[in-house]
């Protein structure tokens, strides 16, 4: 296995295992509901367009600054 690859399934692990923490977090301050068959869903006007776009953005800048940390190497 080449260093490209070893780099791809890194970041892959790192991004599902960041993801999920991302999740969970976001699950435990949001609003969760449940409906007629008791089954939990998460309520989206806990989150305001505004706050989606600051994350959007600030997601953009970090894979911006590993896109140029791998440039410099």
């Amino acid at each position: 296995m080449n260093l490209r690859q070893r780099s791809i399934i890194v970041g892959a692990v790192l991004g599902a295992g960041l993801g999920a923490l991302g999740g969970y977090l976001f699950t435990r301050g949001a609003e969760v509901l449940r409906d007629e068959r008791g089954e939990e869903e998460v309520s989206l006007q806990a989150l305001p367009p505004g706050e989606l776009v600051k994350i959007f953005i600030a997601i953009m800048g970090v894979l911006r600054g590993v896109a140029e940390l791998g440039e410099r190497v």
